[in-house]
Parts: C-alpha cells; sequence; structure tokens
C-alpha cells in the first residue's frame, strides 16, 4: 500500500517550512515506493479540503492524519508512516 504525504507550507516558506520540505525529500529517499509526496507550497484548493489553518502542515492519505503549525521530526513523521502501514 502506498502511504500519500501532503506537505503544506507558506511562500515563501518560513523557517519550519523550509524543514518541512527538506524532511519530505528526505522521506521519500527513504521510503521511496510506499510514499507519495506532494508538496503544496502557497494557497491551493487542497488547504481548505482538510480544513487546515496554519502551515506548515502535513495530511496523510487524504485526511486520516494531520500535523499543524509545527515542523516535525523525522521521528514523529516515521511513527506516523508506521501507523499507516508502511
Amino acid at each position: 500500500m502506498v502511504v500519500k504525504v501532503e506537505v503544506f507550507t507558506a511562500e515563501p516558506p518560513c523557517a519550519g517550512c523550509s524543514k518541512l520540505l527538506q524532511i519530505a525529500d528526505l522521506i521519500k529517499e527513504k521510503y521511496g515506493e510506499r510514499v507519495e509526496v506532494t508538496k503544496h507550497i502557497g494557497p491551493c484548493e487542497e488547504f481548505s479540503k482538510y480544513y487546515l489553518t496554519v502551515v506548515p502542515a502535513l495530511v496523510f492519505n487524504e485526511g486520516r492524519i494531520k500535523i499543524m503549525g509545527v515542523c516535525p521530526s523525522m521521528q514523529t513523521i516515521e511513527a506516523a508512516l508506521k501507523e499507516m502501514g508502511v
């Protein structure tokens, strides 16, 4: 099963957003075909679709797990991926 990971950041990215973009690249590199990473930089319709209120934000599998307002650590993201079956 491929886990969909959507990253939401501001344009231009703040420090937390920049860090999250870097972590997203590491996640894709580490997990390869088991994850699908999509980066949303700046305003987009998906932001309101998931009822997000602040960035940086992460959404897994179209709304199952949401992280908002902080740049999560790699360990936190990996724990969420494990919960999703990766």
